[in-house]
């Protein structure tokens, strides 16, 4: 016997049961169980029959086929289906039984003449079960329908930028009513341009007006099935709380176009430019989607939650120094916000410095030791020939000793290494601190490698201009224990924040006498120390 189609077991209609509004599945479920050949071909377009059509919809009443989206026909297929039309009438019968609308085969035929003849139409679910029914939607970016009454609208069969871009305004500042989409901003010229956004993407009624109470604009666009594309697309419910909900719809994750404007619809909607660049939102999942996002992107933010009218708000702001790039990524589609965007980024970035406490908290910071860059080594040694700008003390009678060995008068060597026989009597004598550099040329001079005297000193007393500094002259545990509580400043500081539960004065304390300078509070600045962390260590970030 011959199986017919019906509308409990098509695999086009995604729900496994008849279920409520706001329980059926949308693209994030069905993504996340890996059926997005559910809804999408093989090329990208959408199938717009699971999206439009659930299974509750043939347990509405006896006046169901008014409550379906009739698709408008061309003459050519009308006349296709006119010719067949008791073979569709018969597949119609067996695939709306156990229905609320059971009808005879016969009758069927009638209906179904009587759309082809009269209006050049039929119910979206009728013409699903035409053979060829899904070369009507071959070389078309948008679909023609009606409602049961008449009333025009199209839905696109392809995402794009502006769709993706709607979808994050909706989620932010609008509401999916059961008949309409409503969008809320302060901007009427904002909602002008929503609305002839969303009219060139739906093509259908749409209401523009002023809020009575407040100092608002709405904007409707009217259907019920466009409140089911956008549900279906987002997650985002229907006559409901949406914040529970919220997330950022997985359809657009695969492309870096349509994610980029989701974002910034929903910026449009629930950024903020005025002083700094900010987004809030009633739902965690949300704000850390878009964290993750912007992580990816490598922009910088930080987190902070605030209790709002019983309920909590949570935030994010992007740090200074990756406002430009931000506005790149994202920028703005909204007239205001735009323009605040952009006096925002002709102002000066002031760096955010965490306070020391937070970070001793977390532990981790930017410009923190992490480990001994090893390519800087010398037989496992500091290569502190790589520190030639800077002098060094306690090496005056290793070449003194070196140069009468050799049997080199003062004035001999100062020629041979280019330097005056005063001032090497005075390097000599340590009337003077030795540059590096002079003391590589008379090492080199007298064959003598640096690395045997590294191995009589564990510390070298190491100078600049300005400061000076006891340095470690191998790599060691008990050093890189202590350096993890710095943090390298980019400015040419250093900041003491200690180990977690250690007592900071304890442990600056612990700096000052290994590498013998002055702590007065938790900044240090020390060129030699400096110097030194960087040319030797990797650093956070």
């Amino acid at each position: 016997m011959l199986e017919f189609l019906n509308w409990r077991n098509d695999p086009l209609l995604v729900d496994s049961d008849p279920l409520k509004q706001n329980t059926w599945l949308t693209t994030n479920d069905l993504l996340e169980l890996s059926k997005n050949d559910s809804f999408l071909t093989s090329t990208g377009q959408m199938l717009l029959y699971p999206i439009m059509i659930r299974k509750i919809d043939f347990q509405t009443g006896e006046r169901i086929l008014q409550s379906f989206p009739y698709i408008l026909l061309g003459n050519e297929w009308t006349s296709s289906i006119r010719k067949q039309s008791l073979a569709l009438a018969e597949k119609t019968h067996h695939y709306f039984q156990k229905s609320n609308y059971n009808r005879t085969i016969l009758e069927w035929q009638k209906k179904i003449i009587s759309y082809m003849e009269e209006q050049q139409r039929l119910p979206f679910p009728i013409f699903r079960l035409v053979p060829s029914w899904k070369k009507f939607f071959q070389n078309k970016q948008f679909v023609q329908f009606q409602s049961a009454r008449g009333e025009d609208f199209q839905l696109p069969l392809y995402l794009t930028e502006e769709l993706a871009y709607l979808t994050g305004v909706i989620m932010g500042d609008g509401h999916l009513a059961e008949y309409f989409v409503n969008i809320i901003d302060s901007s009427k010229k904002h909602i002008e341009n929503l609305r002839q956004k969303l009219i060139t993407s739906f093509n259908s009624k749409t209401e523009l007006f002023k809020q009575s109470n407040a100092n608002a604009w709405n904007v409707n666009i009217l259907g019920k099935w466009i409140v089911r594309f956008f549900n279906f697309l987002s997650g985002q419910p229907i006559n409901a709380r949406k914040y529970p909900t919220l997330q950022e719809p997985l359809i657009f994750q695969g492309n870096d176009l349509f994610r980029r404007s989701f974002w910034r619809g929903l910026m449009d909607a629930d950024g903020s430019y005025k002083s700094i660049i900010g987004f809030g939102t009633a739902s965690q999942k949300l704000r850390n989607d878009f964290s993750q996002f912007l992580k990816h992107q490598d922009i910088q933010y930080r987190f902070y939650e605030q209790s709002v009218f019983g309920g909590i708000t949570y935030s994010l702001t992007i740090a200074g120094e990756s406002r430009k790039q931000f506005a790149s990524l994202i920028s703005s589609s909204h007239p205001q916000k735009l323009q605040e965007l952009q006096l925002l980024l002709q102002k000066r970035v002031i760096p955010f410095s965490p306070r020391t406490s937070t970070l001793r908290k977390q532990g981790v910071w930017k410009g923190q030791v992490i480990k001994v860059n090893k390519t800087k080594l010398s037989n496992g040694y500091f290569n502190f020939g790589l520190l030639s700008n800077f002098s060094i003390s306690g090496f005056g009678s290793i070449i003194r000793s070196l140069r009468k060995e050799n049997y080199h008068t003062q004035q001999q060597t100062a020629k041979e290494v280019n330097i005056s026989r005063s001032m090497l009597s005075n390097y000599e004598l340590e009337r003077t601190t030795l540059p590096i550099e002079d003391l590589m040329n008379m090492l080199s001079l007298y064959s003598k490698p640096f690395v045997i005297f590294l191995e009589e000193k564990s510390k070298l007393h190491i100078h600049s201009r300005s400061s000076h500094c006891l340095l470690d002259a191998q790599p060691n545990w008990k050093l890189l224990n202590l350096l993890r509580g710095v943090q390298v400043k980019d400015k040419g500081c250093l900041m003491l924040h200690g180990m977690k539960d250690e007592d900071i004065e304890e442990y600056r304390q612990e700096i000052a006498n290994h590498f013998g300078i002055e702590v007065k509070n938790t900044r240090v600045n020390n060129e030699v120390l400096n110097r030194f962390l960087r040319e030797f260590f990797i650093l956070k970030n």
